[in-house]
């Protein structure tokens, strides 16, 4: 059985590779899986100690820096809590990016 969940914003499926900043301890490499104007998901952290209420900076490969409170996180997986909403270009560059990273490792790849 099935059960819908009525989110708030649209959220994306990406692939984008990001670096996780905490204040006073090493950054962490990671995946960003899912992205929506207020959150994110990221996964491949490891094994870290992330504490919900944990304040990071989400690193994109562009040099975009993002704001967050880890809201949940289990399994080398963290849900975090944008500190502002992303603006709609904002969200468009970040997605853009996502796609531009994934057609150079088709090409990397051969695919």
């Amino acid at each position: 059985m099935s059960v819908l969940t009525i989110r708030s914003h649209k959220r994306y499926a990406t692939r984008l590779p990001v670096a996780l900043r905490r204040d006073g301890r090493k950054t962490v490499s990671g995946l960003l899986i899912e992205l929506s104007q207020q959150g994110a998901r990221i996964s491949n952290l490891g094994r870290g100690k992330y504490e919900m209420g944990d304040k990071i900076v989400i690193n994109a490969p562009d040099d975009t820096a993002i704001d967050g409170t880890i809201r949940w996180a289990h399994d080398g997986l963290a849900g975090i809590r944008l500190d502002r909403p992303l603006h709609l270009p904002e969200m468009r560059n970040l997605l853009e990016l996502n796609r531009r990273e994934q057609s150079e490792m088709e090409c990397q790849y051969g695919t």
